[in-house]
C-alpha cells in the first residue's frame, strides 16, 4: 500500500513539474518595440533606463507574471517607408533582434508592438513624406509580412501616434496640416487590426492624454515657429508606457484564448 502511495505522489509530482515547464514556456515572451524618436527615448539623459520600451515590458511581465525580453528599435526621423524591408535602412534591426531574442529563447512568443505615423504625418523633412492613407497602410502590411516569415504565429499590435502640438516644425514641417495628416491614420490603423487575425489594435488613449497634458508630460523644445511639445520626457514615458503595456497585455490575452 505504502508503494502505490509513494509511485502515486511521484506521478503526481512529475505531472506538476511537466505542468509548470508547459506553463513557463507559454508565458515567456520577446518583444520588438519599433517605432521613431519617441519610441527611442530621445532627449532623455539615459535612454536606456528611461525609454518607453523600458518601462512597458517591465509592466507587461508584472501583469502577466511572465519573463520579457525586449529590443527597442526606435529611430528618430523614421516613417514607414524608412522601415520598409527592402529600403534595408532600418529593418535589419528587427532582423537582428528577432536573432538575438531566438538565441536567447526559441520558445518564447514574440509581440511586435509598432507606433509609427509621426514622421509619416510631416509635409516636408522625413523620407516619403507627407505619407498618404494608401502608403501608410500599404507598408505597415509589408512591414509585417516580413515578419510574419521570420517569426511564425508571432502577433502585432499596433499604437496610435500620440500627440504633437500644432506649431512642431524643427528640422521637419509638421504644424496643423501634419496633425491632422497623422489623426487620420488612425482608421487606417484599425482597418489594418480588423483586416488581420494576428494584427490588434493597441493604444489609443494616450493621445488625448497627452494632448490635455502636454506641458507637464512632453518637452518643451525650440522651433522655427515657437516652442512646440513632441516627445515625451521621462515621466511621460514611463505614462505612454502604461498605456502602451495595457494594450499589448490585453492583445497577448486575446491571442491566447
Amino acid at each position: 500500500m505504502k508503494k502505490i502511495i509513494l509511485a502515486v505522489c511521484l506521478l503526481a509530482a512529475f505531472m506538476s513539474i511537466d505542468s509548470a515547464v508547459a506553463q513557463s514556456k507559454k508565458q515567456t515572451y520577446n518583444i520588438v518595440f519599433i517605432g521613431n524618436s519617441i519610441t527611442q527615448g530621445v532627449l532623455h539623459e539615459d535612454r536606456s533606463k528611461t525609454a518607453p520600451p523600458v518601462f512597458a515590458s517591465e509592466m507587461i511581465g508584472k501583469a502577466l507574471a511572465s519573463k520579457v525580453s525586449f529590443r527597442n528599435v526606435g529611430k528618430a526621423g523614421a516613417t514607414t517607408f524608412d522601415w520598409l524591408p527592402e529600403a534595408k535602412r532600418y529593418f535589419p534591426l528587427v532582423e537582428k533582434s528577432v536573432a538575438e531574442l531566438k538565441d536567447e529563447n526559441a520558445d518564447a512568443q514574440f509581440v511586435f508592438p509598432i507606433m509609427l505615423g509621426t514622421n509619416d504625418s510631416a509635409s516636408k523633412g522625413p523620407t516619403g513624406c507627407p505619407v498618404k492613407n494608401e502608403d501608410y497602410k500599404k507598408n505597415l502590411l509589408i512591414m509585417i509580412a516580413k515578419i510574419r516569415e521570420m517569426c511564425p504565429g508571432a502577433i502585432f499590435v499596433l499604437q496610435q501616434p500620440i500627440w504633437y502640438s500644432p506649431n512642431t516644425y524643427n528640422g521637419a514641417v509638421y504644424l496643423l496640416d501634419g496633425l491632422n495628416r497623422m489623426m487620420g491614420y488612425t482608421p487606417v490603423l484599425e482597418e489594418i487590426a480588423a483586416e488581420n487575425d494576428d494584427i490588434y489594435m493597441g493604444d489609443t488613449e494616450s493621445f488625448e492624454f497627452f494632448h490635455k497634458n502636454y506641458e507637464k508630460y512632453l518637452i518643451a523644445e525650440p522651433g522655427y515657429a515657437g516652442t512646440f511639445y513632441l516627445h515625451p520626457h521621462e515621466k511621460g514615458a514611463k505614462k505612454l508606457a502604461k498605456y502602451w503595456s495595457e494594450a499589448i497585455v490585453a492583445a497577448i490575452k486575446a491571442a491566447r484564448d
